[in-house]
């Protein structure tokens, strides 16, 4: 009976890890050359998508993802599109730009058509030849409309996209942190592609000076 239970339990188990759970569906045929981040960071923002934004327009949902991108090319976040979203300064529950990734629930996309729904996107988003532009004014936060968060006081709202209000900063603090990337608030098409290039070419110069 022991032995039972334990093989029902290790089933149950393999059905909840997030790993197989929120990988890429095997009838999904993917180009992954084609993209500008490894199949990980492609998991990863897909895997946004369907906690964050999977019951928006599709304008929201493309907003929502391309704060992720704003962040990755702002030194003040990680590079790294998986460590953008599951970033937690603070340290505390719930406290997290991205609350699905610090609110101890199973990262599992259960709904199928959803999930698939969410990886398309991020297959869009991330092609090398994208050419979604950033409605967001180049914004790297947003909320909930039905909150009002202490840090939002301090930012200008850039654009509203069905239940989410995105942020800038004010013009003179964008010029304080401003970095060598183009200005993200231009409207580069493929301005990711570019910065993520310029980031490998400058990954591999430095390795070969090594």
């Amino acid at each position: 009976m022991l032995m039972k239970w334990l093989s029902v339990a290790g089933v149950i188990l393999a059905f909840l890890s997030p790993v197989q759970a929120a990988d890429i569906p095997t009838d999904m045929s993917i180009d992954l050359e084609s993209l500008t981040v490894s199949k990980s960071e492609l998991v990863c923002l897909a895997l946004n998508d369907y906690f964050e934004a999977r019951g928006e327009t599709p304008a929201g949902r493309l907003a929502v993802a391309k704060v992720v991108l704003n962040r990755a090319m702002d030194r003040r976040f990680p590079s790294d599109l998986c460590l953008v979203i599951k970033q937690n300064r603070s340290g505390h529950f719930l406290r997290c730009q991205f609350t699905w990734s610090c609110d101890g629930r199973p990262d599992v996309p259960y709904n199928s058509r959803a999930w698939r729904r969410s990886v398309k996107l991020a297959v869009a988003v991330l092609q090398k030849d994208s050419n979604f532009v950033d409605h967001t004014g180049g914004a790297l936060w947003y909320h909930a409309a039905y909150i009002t968060p202490v840090w939002a006081q301090n930012l200008e709202v850039s654009k509203v996209f069905g239940g989410h209000i995105f942020y800038i900063e004010p013009q003179h603090m964008r010029r304080l942190h401003s970095t060598e990337v183009l200005d993200p608030v231009l409207p580069d098409l493929h301005r990711f592609s570019k910065w993520q290039a310029l980031r490998q070419s400058r990954s591999a110069t430095t390795i070969a000076q090594r």
